[in-house]
């Protein structure tokens, strides 16, 4: 079943969080935790089940210390690799250079620090920035209000580091009148400012 599954993740276009995890042991590396959960869970739960004549022929003693021993078994599987070795770094959300989030506090600053996409140039010194501001409203207001657009912006296009894809994709629109600098005006407006 896990092997169907990992075949099926890369039928359906799987891809890793980030560019330096591989895209073979990102996957595998999760179904052998996974898998190491199910085994230790299920060692447990056949050790309780010999124990249990053991310690007590009343089930009442004996369940509560079988569901104290399989959380702590659980717990511990989650908090170790497979190899033995405590995963102190791993956390549920992954950043574009592989490192993890661990806390809500750097969730937070990880949602509000901009990303400066690598395709957009850098504003040059002095740029007038309100100019660029008032360039943008004029421009792309023109066809959609940008607050009805602006989630969509911002998950799908800034987080990404991919201004310069929606930038352009609106300049093709036929009758945008945004030219070549505009789309270079806007682009370092919302690469920088835009938050």
């Amino acid at each position: 079943m896990g092997s169907l599954l990992l075949g099926l993740s890369f039928l359906t276009g799987y891809k890793p969080p980030a560019e330096n995890i591989s895209h073979l042991l990102g996957p595998l590396g999760s179904f052998a935790g996974w898998l190491a959960l199910i085994l230790f869970a299920s060692l447990t739960i056949m050790g309780l089940g010999k124990m249990s004549g053991k310690i007590s022929a009343n089930w009442f003693l004996s369940f509560p210390f079988g569901i104290i021993i399989i959380v702590a078994v659980m717990f511990a599987s989650l908090w170790f690799k497979p190899s033995g070795m405590l995963m102190s770094g791993a956390g549920r959300t992954t950043m574009d250079d592989g490192r993890y989030i661990r806390s809500v506090e750097e969730y937070k600053d990880y949602l509000s620090k901009p990303v400066v996409s690598a395709n957009v140039p850098k504003a040059p010194e002095g740029f007038d920035f309100d100019a660029a501001k008032s360039l943008f409203d004029a421009k792309c207001n023109v066809c959609h209000t940008f607050d009805s657009t602006k989630d969509a912006f911002k998950t799908k296009y800034k987080k990404t580091g991919k201004i310069d894809v929606v930038v352009k994709r609106m300049q093709a629109v036929p009758g945008s009148g945004i030219t070549t600098e505009d789309a270079d005006k806007i682009m370092m407006y919302l690469n920088e400012k835009f938050q």
